[in-house]
């Protein structure tokens, strides 16, 4: 089954992903981008090669700032996205190529670990401080924003679309950040279980569990905020 938004069909399993139907080159394939391989790029960069590290940022940046959002939110992507690429630059000559080891995966498992730190830091900050006004309270109903963005100026078209990114935000800010992070990896960037599992660093069976798990706890609590969007038949078990 899939349902409608802005005239943009969309499919049950991809309304985490909320895409804005343009293509990256690391998703046509990054090993024949222009530019040349990862591996080529790499062993560049480590000679001190920054353009090669440029091409590698150009090539990955929308993907790990897709993570970030997705892991921590919009507001604090752009420094968290620049955060991941200053940690890969300062560790890349320590990077090997070993067997199937990709700089993909190093790279996705940087932004993945800078996120929940991230995520903790906020939590150590709310147990100190208490919940920023900004933030979203808890209710009977599930999470809500204290403060909705102004869309008042945006056209009307754009709406109901904004509105799906607002609330699959929100949802995701529920979720624990071993679900965030694994629903970022397979259903934003599209990694297959292998990868995804050598990212997070469990075991494959884990990884499947835990994203049976987390796509069940999306839907679940996405229906709270329009159900016509994903019906009960929509996210299934594997």
């Amino acid at each position: 089954m899939s349902t409608q938004c802005d005239n943009e069909t969309i499919q049950p399993g991809e309304v985490f992903i909320v895409r804005d139907g343009s293509t990256s080159e690391a998703e046509r394939g990054g090993a024949t981008a222009p530019g040349g391989a990862d591996s080529v790029l790499v062993q560049a960069a480590q000679q001190g090669d920054i353009e090669a590290f440029g091409t590698l940022v150009d090539r990955y940046h929308t993907q790990v700032y897709g993570i970030t959002t997705r892991m921590c939110g919009p507001a604090e992507a752009d420094d968290l996205t620049q955060d991941v690429f200053l940690k890969v630059l300062t560790a890349v000559r320590q990077f090997q190529f070993r067997g199937d080891a990709s700089f993909r995966t190093w790279l996705y498992r940087i932004a993945i670990n800078t996120a929940i730190n991230e995520l903790r830091q906020r939590k150590r900050l709310r147990e100190t401080t208490g919940p920023s006004l900004d933030e979203p309270m808890q209710t009977e109903q599930g999470q809500v924003n204290r403060q909705l963005s102004d869309v008042s100026t945006e056209p009307y078209r754009h709406a109901e679309q904004n509105e799906l990114q607002r609330a699959v935000q929100e949802v995701l800010g529920m979720l624990t950040p071993k679900q965030r992070a694994t629903l970022a990896l397979i259903d934003l960037e599209g990694l297959n279980y292998d990868e995804a599992a050598e990212v997070l660093g469990c075991p494959l069976g884990t990884l499947k569990s835990r994203l049976v798990r987390a796509r069940n706890a999306f839907a679940d609590k996405f229906r709270q905020y329009r159900p016509e969007w994903l019906s009960a038949g929509d996210v299934g078990t594997e």
